[in-house]
């Protein structure tokens, strides 16, 4: 299965991680967009369509937990994927 034209969306706070993440998944062949908390990302979710978003738990604004029930609200079959520094 091609990946070129999948595109994902990524909400996370932290910069550094947020580069590295967009690096590795874009030279897989995806398409990312970037958003530094959840009320960006749910802006971003409601103008572009995305196959997959990659949510940070503990965000600024809006945690990922509540952007997800945003998104979930959207659309129920958007497959979300919570990513965490916590352990």
């Amino acid at each position: 299965m091609s990946r070129e034209g999948h595109k994902i969306l990524l909400a996370e706070d932290d910069p550094n991680m947020g580069l590295l993440l967009v690096d590795f998944l874009e030279s897989a062949g995806f398409s990312v967009s970037l958003c530094k908390d959840g009320e960006l990302a749910l802006q971003a979710f409601q103008r572009n369509p995305f196959d997959l978003c990659l949510l940070d738990v503990m965000m600024p604004k809006m945690d990922g937990f509540e952007l997800a029930k945003a998104i979930r609200h959207k659309d129920e079959k958007m497959p979300i994927i919570f990513i965490t520094a916590k352990s």
